[in-house]
C-alpha cells in the first residue's frame, strides 16, 4: 500500500508540475527547440522522430548501415549488440570499437545527439562501431531458459556483467571481425566498472582482445561521491532486505512513471522539470545538458536494470568506497567467499592500457577517487582532466560541448592505437 500511495503521489505531482509550467500545447510538428526560451516561444524549433524509433531505426534514419547481433553468455543471457559497420558514404569501418553505456542506459546513448554523437563520429572516422546492451535493459532481456519476470533472472549486478557478459562480447566481436587484439573499448560510468571487473579477474583474456580502454567518468572507488545518492548508501543492507522480501528485483523501463515523464518532457516549459530530474541524479552548478534532446533522452532512458546492481553500488559507497564483490552478509560471505567480508577486485592485475577521462565537478566520479584508481593501474596510458569546471557525469553523453571537450581529444588518442 505504501508503494502504491507513493506512485500515486508522484504521478499527481508530475501532473501538477506539468499543469503549472506549460504555456502552450506540444505540437508534433515542432517537438525540439534549442533552449528553454525557444521552447517558450516556439522559435527555431523542428520535429525529431527519434523519440518513437528503436536504435537500429534511428541509425538507419541518419543514413548509416546497421546490423543487429545476439550474443549468448555462458550463464545463458541473450545480449543485443548494435553495429554501425561504416560511414554514410558506404565506406566500411576497419578497426572495431566497443561502446559500453552507463547504468540504466542502452546503445541509444551513443547515437541520440545527432551528428556529434560518439557512435556516428567513430563511424565517420573509419571505425567499425559496436554498441552493447547490458543484461536486463530493454534490448537484452532474453535468456535461454529463465523468464525475465523471475527473481533468478534478475540476480545480477555489474559483477556478472564483468565476468560473463564482457568475455562473451569481446570474443564474439573478435571472431566476427577477425581482429582479435585490435579492439578499442570506450566505457562510460558503469561501462568502466564492469570493464575493471573483467580485466582484473581475467587479465590475459582482456589483453588478448582489447588494445586500449578509454574510461569516461571511470567508476571503481566511490569514497568521495557527492551525488545525493550517497544518502541512501547507509541503508543498502536494509534496502536489499526490503527489496528481497517484497519481490522487487527489476528497475523497469516499462512503468507509468517513465511514461508520464516522457510525456511531460514533450511539452515546452516542462523541459525545466526534466532537466531538474537529471540534476538530481547527476548535479552540477550549471546545467550543460543539451536541452534540445531532453525528450529523446527520456524516451530511451532509463532503459532498465536490476535492483541488485544498484544495491552493489550502494554497498561500495557505504563501505568507504572500496571496489569489492557483492556483500551478502557475514554468514553468506563465509560460504561464498570463505571470508566474512567480500574480497576487493585486484585492479593491479589489469594488463590492458587504460586512458582515464575525468571532470572536476563530476559528483558521481570524484577526481580524488579517479586519481586513486590511476595509481593502482600498472598500464596507465594517460589521464585527461576535462577543462570545464561545470562538466558533470551525464555531459559525457548528452553535454552541449562534449565534442570539443571530450570526443575530439579522444579521437586523437585513438589514432595512436589505430591500424586504419
Amino acid at each position: 500500500m505504501m508503494f502504491k500511495c507513493s506512485t500515486i503521489l508522484t504521478t499527481l505531482l508530475l501532473i501538477f508540475l506539468m499543469t503549472i509550467s506549460v504555456e502552450s500545447d506540444s505540437s508534433e510538428d515542432t517537438n525540439r527547440c534549442k533552449g528553454f526560451e525557444e521552447y517558450r516561444g516556439q522559435i527555431d524549433c523542428k520535429y525529431n522522430p527519434d523519440d518513437y524509433l528503436d536504435v537500429p531505426q534511428i541509425i538507419a534514419r541518419h543514413g548509416y548501415p546497421v546490423e543487429i547481433h545476439i550474443v549468448t553468455t555462458s550463464d545463458g543471457y541473450l545480449l543485443t549488440l548494435h553495429r554501425i559497420i561504416g560511414s554514410k558514404n558506404g565506406i566500411k569501418g576497419k578497426q572495431p570499437v566497443l561502446l559500453s553505456h552507463g547504468v540504466l542506459g542502452s546503445s541509444a546513448d551513443w547515437i541520440l545527439d545527432g551528428d556529434t554523437a560518439l557512435g556516428y563520429l567513430l563511424a565517420d572516422n573509419g571505425y567499425d562501431v559496436w554498441m552493447k546492451n547490458d543484461r536486463g535493459n530493454i534490448y537484452s532481456k532474453g535468456h535461454v531458459s529463465l523468464p525475465n519476470w523471475s527473481a533468478q533472472y534478475w540476480n545480477f549486478s555489474f559483477h556478472e556483467m564483468g565476468i560473463y557478459d564482457l568475455p562473451a562480447i569481446v570474443s564474439y566481436i573478435s571472431n566476427i571481425t577477425g581482429k582479435g587484439g585490435d579492439l578499442l573499448y570506450i566505457g562510460h560510468s558503469m561501462g568502466t566498472t564492469q570493464f575493471f571487473v573483467f580485466s582484473s579477474l581475467f587479465p590475459k583474456l582482456a589483453a588478448k582482445h582489447i588494445k586500449l580502454m578509454v574510461g569516461l567518468a571511470p567508476t571503481a572507488y566511490m569514497t568521495h561521491i557527492r551525488s545525493p545518492i550517497r544518502y541512501l548508501a547507509p541503508f543498502s543492507n536494509d534496502l536489499n532486505w526490503l527489496a528481497k522480501h517484497l519481490g522487487i528485483t527489476e528497475i523497469k523501463r516499462e512503468s507509468k512513471f517513465f511514461e508520464m515523464l516522457t510525456f511531460i518532457c514533450e511539452t515546452f516549459q516542462s523541459k525545466k522539470i526534466c532537466s531538474n530530474v537529471l540534476f538530481l541524479l547527476c548535479p552540477s552548478e550549471r546545467n550543460e545538458t543539451n536541452t534540445a534532446i531532453l525528450p529523446t533522452i527520456f524516451a530511451h532512458d532509463p532503459a532498465g536494470s536490476s535492483v541488485k546492481n544498484f544495491i552493489h553500488y550502494a554497498q561500495e559507497i557505504k563501505d568507504h568506497g572500496n571496489f569489492q564483490y557483492f556483500d551478502y552478509g557475514a554468514k553468506q560471505n563465509m560460504i561464498i567467499y570463505g571470508n566474512a567480508t567480500p574480497p576487493s577486485y585486484p585492479i593491479k592485475n589489469i594488463q590492458v592500457p587504460i586512458y582515464l577521462v575525468y571532470a572536476p565537478n563530476d559528483m558521481m566520479t570524484s577526481p580524488i577517487d579517479v586519481l586513486r584508481l590511476s595509481k593502482k593501474l600498472r598500464n596507465l596510458a594517460g589521464l585527461y582532466k576535462v577543462p570545464d569546471n561545470d562538466f558533470t557525469h551525464l555531459d559525457y553523453i548528452f553535454g552541449k560541448y562534449v565534442y570539443q571537450l571530450v570526443y575530439k581529444p579522444i579521437l586523437k588518442v585513438l589514432r595512436n592505437y589505430t591500424d586504419v
